[in-house]
């Protein structure tokens, strides 16, 4: 009689008389949220001011980076790099001047 109570309790309840990790393994973990970058803002507009020193004999050079409005990313480096074949007009006298360039996507 004894046994037959004892089995109908376990019938009853199906966690009674199993182990703790097997009850811990009927529950299934959380799943693992993905963490996604954002996404890299677009860069709508890249202005670099540069102060560059024209020559008489119609070179360009020395030039500076004064200003750029999105400083760290290379623009800098890139509009002297682009200032490096540029000439001018002869003159009697070296002079300095300053060029904005606008880099657009």
């Amino acid at each position: 009689m004894i046994a037959l109570t004892l089995a109908l309790a376990l019938f009853a309840d199906p966690s009674l008389g199993q182990s703790t990790l097997t009850r811990a393994s009927l529950v299934e973990p959380a799943p693992a949220m993905a963490i996604e970058p954002a996404p890299a803002p677009m860069l709508q507009s890249v202005a670099v001011t540069l102060e560059c020193t024209a020559f008489a004999d119609g070179r360009v050079g020395e030039c500076a980076v004064m200003e750029e409005t999105h400083p760290g990313m290379g623009f800098g480096d890139a509009a002297i790099a682009l200032m490096a074949d540029a000439t001018t007009d002869r003159s009697t006298a070296d002079h300095r001047f300053a060029r904005t360039i606008q880099f657009m996507p």
